[in-house]
């Protein structure tokens, strides 16, 4: 499965207080209630700003793998609902609306299955509105939390990336497989410099063993 395309955020200025700024394959939303202008769609993700091997390899996720609807980091005091998000008729990814509502792509796999990279997506917003504001700030081995209606799956961080909008553009077919080992993926936009976003923040994480909620 190809991963989604993304277009410039002007497409979508008419959700409330937020205009795009995507990328690759996700891309995030910036508040325009604060009066600053939307960045271009993001694109570009460095080879490798890969952090190290968290200690001791997570075990494949046992659970099926369900919807999600919520998101905890506790690392960052996150909990944050999830709501599925869809592809428009040009093949380009339409985030949520609302910068404190996370977007999981539903035309990829869902978190927990054996396979694939499971994509979640949020804003980062410069005035700290953003539910993704302080993604970068996670470690290898910080725990994330991705709840269903039947159960709490759990992950590890693996990977901490900073990258640009150029690099992620290349490497998103690799990061976003939808065949490879499973995974999660966490992305935001980063590195504001006073008029938009320049690249982004990606965090992998790998599932340990699940248990009910």
């Amino acid at each position: 499965m190809r991963p989604p395309r993304l277009v410039p955020l002007a497409r979508w200025t008419t959700f409330v207080g937020v205009v795009v700024a995507l990328v690759v394959v996700t891309a995030m939303l910036l508040d325009t209630r604060s009066g600053e202008a939307p960045g271009p769609p993001a694109a570009d993700m460095p080879a490798s700003v890969a952090t190290e091997h968290p200690a001791g390899t997570p075990a494949p996720p046992t659970d099926p793998p369900g919807t999600p609807v919520a998101l905890r980091v506790p690392a960052l005091g996150l909990r944050a609902p999830v709501v599925g998000v869809a592809l428009d008729a040009d093949g380009a990814l339409v985030p949520p609306a609302d910068a404190r509502v996370v977007g999981w792509w539903s035309g990829g796999v869902r978190p927990g299955g054996r396979t694939g990279a499971a994509l979640l997506t949020g804003h980062t917003v410069h005035d700290g509105t953003g539910v993704f504001d302080d993604l970068a700030r996670l470690e290898v081995g910080d725990a994330v939390e991705v709840l269903t209606r039947r159960r709490v799956l759990d992950f590890r961080v693996w990977k901490v990336r900073e990258v640009t909008r150029a690099r992620l553009a290349t490497s998103a077919n690799r990061l976003f497989d939808q065949t490879g080992d499973a995974t999660l993926v966490l992305v935001t936009c980063s590195d504001w410099d006073g008029v938009r976003y320049l690249g982004n923040t990606v965090v992998v994480a790998r599932a340990l063993r699940t248990g009910a909620e």
